[in-house]
């Protein structure tokens, strides 16, 4: 999964039972302000501090579901992504790709180096083409107004993170609530917010690191 929150993303949707919709816009193609605006979430929500924890669920062609939390949390100098077996841990110019090894996680320096922040490859595909972005219904999501968004391929080519389409909702600070990702296998892989701590310290982030490797989850079906 990447470690900018995208990583990771007639189809089944699974835990909206936490989210509320509250209204609809205009259907438009192509929106040039909410791929602006989206962006600027994306870069506040990489630049904050803050820590969500998920239900993740990826919903095979198939028809097959599995799911499993999910927890991210992020400073400006730590970043940490965890889900299943599996954690991502971004420290300065340093990544770190993590797996459960017996007891804890053994963690290697990731060959890809630093992970491209999630905002660059929203503006990157955008600038070149390859994805429209329009605004979607606004929701309330763990209890947290949130504004949503829609990022389409246009046909010039895809992203694995993107998908053909992917489905993002974050709060006014930037944090991601939802954000659904449809490939174009028909895989669907989605994420929904369940509870959200805001002003969290580089030192929290530690101390739940620390404690996910004395105590590592175990990955639900």
């Amino acid at each position: 999964m990447a470690a900018g929150a995208f990583g990771l993303i007639a189809v089944v949707l699974l835990g909206t039972a936490g989210v509320t919709r509250e209204s609809k816009p205009p259907v438009a193609r192509r929106d040039p302000g909410a791929a602006r605006d989206l962006e600027a979430l994306m870069r506040a929500g990489e630049q904050g501090s803050w820590s969500v924890s998920y239900e993740f669920s990826r919903t095979l062609a198939g028809g097959r579901v599995l799911r499993q939390p999910m927890q991210e949390a992020r400073s400006p100098s730590l970043h940490m992504l965890h889900s299943g077996s599996a954690m991502t841990v971004d420290k300065g110019d340093r990544s770190y790709d993590c797996n459960l090894a017996g007891a804890g996680y053994d963690c290697t320096a990731s060959i890809a180096g630093t992970t491209l922040p999630a905002s660059e490859v929203v503006r990157v595909a955008v600038s070149a083409g390859a994805y429209d972005v329009t605004t979607a219904s606004t929701a309330s999501i763990a209890g947290r107004r949130a504004r949503c968004f829609r990022v389409l391929t246009t046909g010039h080519g895809q992203l694995p993170d993107l998908g053909v389409e992917t489905d993002l909702c974050l709060t006014a600070a930037g944090v991601p609530l939802r954000q659904r990702v449809v490939r174009a296998s028909g895989d669907v892989d989605e994420r929904v917010a369940r509870s959200v701590a805001t002003n969290v310290t580089t030192r929290t982030i530690e101390a739940m690191i620390r404690d996910l490797d004395r105590n590592p989850a175990t990955p639900q079906q």
